[in-house]
């Protein structure tokens, strides 16, 4: 009825929020873990046993060195650019994989579409279909 409508549309505006406050808090998780197995799993290639992960480190030292830098600072900051490219990547993998998710949910839920019923008509002059 027209008397209940503004309790009604203050109980759709209260379903909308929360359903998009839980959205957003699950998308949120689910890149955070996707990110850490990433960091996980790119920072396990980066060792000193490693030769492409050494002399990446042994040329980035090298270039701060040349700047002015003294060994030992040049090696922590080239660890720490090392750490900030496997976080960058790791970042990416995490963003694609989160978008993958959405996707194959989005495509999963196409069929309901099927399902729903066609809206009936309640009015039959354009007067019904004002907001």
């Amino acid at each position: 009825p027209k008397e209940e409508m503004g309790n009604a549309t203050s109980l759709f505006n209260l379903m909308r929020n929360i359903g998009a406050s839980i959205g957003i808090a699950s998308v949120t998780t689910m890149f955070a873990r996707q990110n850490q197995r990433h960091v996980n799993d790119l920072g396990a290639h980066v060792t000193q046993f490693d030769e492409t992960a050494r002399r990446m480190i042994q040329n980035i030292q090298g270039a701060i060195m040349s700047g002015g830098g003294d060994p030992p600072t040049a090696l922590k900051k080239a660890y720490a650019a090392v750490f900030g490219m496997v976080q960058q990547q790791a970042a990416m993998m995490s963003y694609i994989d989160v978008f993958f998710i959405l996707a194959v949910m989005f495509i999963a839920c196409l069929p309901l579409i099927l399902i729903m019923k066609k809206p009936g008509k309640r009015g039959g002059g354009p007067e019904s279909m004002a907001h």
